[in-house]
């Protein structure tokens, strides 16, 4: 652009330009528009990058939300799980089941075996003191 107004003040002073320079003269306007119309674009894309961004690092927080809600949900599960499995270690518990009674269904004492010794595999002891 400079270039091409420099070539412009030469020929208002007069001064003979070859025909290469005299054909850029003739499209300064053109390349002044295609300039103005660059910088727009620029702006644009600007923008469009931006909001890109924006909606990228909104999409990863949504993300870590969800894994965080998964993570709690499992371990919502397994404590309840857990909870579960510690009231078979209980006698009054073992005492329902063995006979069927007090709400519990009937279990045989085999398999009631395996979820006692299951539950005192999966689950840790807990120290009340804390």
């Amino acid at each position: 652009q400079l270039k091409l107004e420099d070539y412009k003040d030469r020929l208002k002073k007069g001064e003979a330009l070859n025909q290469d320079q005299l054909e850029a003269v003739e499209k300064y306007e053109e390349v002044v528009h295609n300039l103005e119309f660059a910088k727009e674009l620029q702006k644009t894309f600007s923008g469009l990058s931006q909001d890109l961004l924006k909606a990228q690092k909104k999409a990863q927080r949504r993300e870590s939300l969800l894994k965080l809600e998964a993570e709690k949900k499992k371990l919502r599960t397994i404590l309840q799980v857990q909870y579960v499995l510690q009231n078979f270690t209980q006698e009054h518990v073992q005492k329902d089941f063995k006979g069927g009674v007090n709400g519990a269904i009937y279990l045989p004492s085999k398999e009631l075996d395996y979820l006692i010794r299951f539950a005192k595999l999966t689950c840790p002891e807990r120290n009340e003191n804390l």
